[in-house]
C-alpha cells in the first residue's frame, strides 16, 4: 500500500515538472503576421526562437520569409530575442528566407540542418556563437 502511494506521488510530481516545461514555450506573430515560437532562456529574461512542430519527428513548418523581431511582448513584459535555439528550423522545407535582428548573439546546434528550402539567411554581426551542424546539409 505504501508503495502505491509513493508511486502515485512520484507520478504526480513528474507530471507537474512536464507541465512546467511546456509552459515555458510561447508564440507570437511578427509584424508580417508569421507566428514564431519561443522558449524562455537566461532565468526567464530573454527568448530564443524554437521549432514550430509538435515533436522531434515532424519538420518545422515555418514558411516563406521569416523576420525574427528584436523583442516580443508577452503578458505585459517585453523580452529581447537573443538566440536561435537548437533545431529551430531543422528540416524546414517551407522557409525560404530568414532575417535575424541585431539582438541575436547565438545560433544553436542544428538550427537550420536539413532545411533545403532555405535560400537566403541574414546573419547579423552580433552573432558570436554558431553551434555544431547549424547548417548541416542545408544545400541551397
Amino acid at each position: 500500500m505504501k508503495h502505491f502511494y509513493l508511486t502515485t506521488l512520484l507520478a504526480v510530481l513528474l507530471s507537474m515538472v512536464g507541465a512546467k516545461a511546456l509552459a515555458q514555450r510561447i508564440y507570437a506573430e511578427n509584424a508580417d503576421g508569421v507566428t514564431i515560437y519561443y522558449n524562455f532562456i537566461n532565468d526567464h529574461t530573454e527568448l530564443e526562437v524554437t521549432y514550430s512542430r509538435n515533436n522531434d519527428y515532424e519538420p518545422s513548418n515555418y514558411a516563406g520569409k521569416v523576420v525574427i523581431p528584436e523583442s516580443v511582448t508577452y503578458n505585459g513584459t517585453t523580452y529581447p530575442v537573443t538566440s536561435i535555439g537548437a533545431n529551430a528550423f531543422e528540416r524546414c522545407q517551407g522557409a525560404i528566407k530568414v532575417v535575424m535582428p541585431n539582438t541575436i548573439t547565438k545560433i544553436g546546434n542544428r538550427a537550420f540542418a536539413y532545411s533545403n528550402g532555405l535560400t537566403s539567411i541574414v546573419i547579423p554581426n552580433s552573432v558570436s556563437t554558431i553551434g555544431s551542424y547549424a547548417f548541416f546539409l542545408c544545400d541551397n
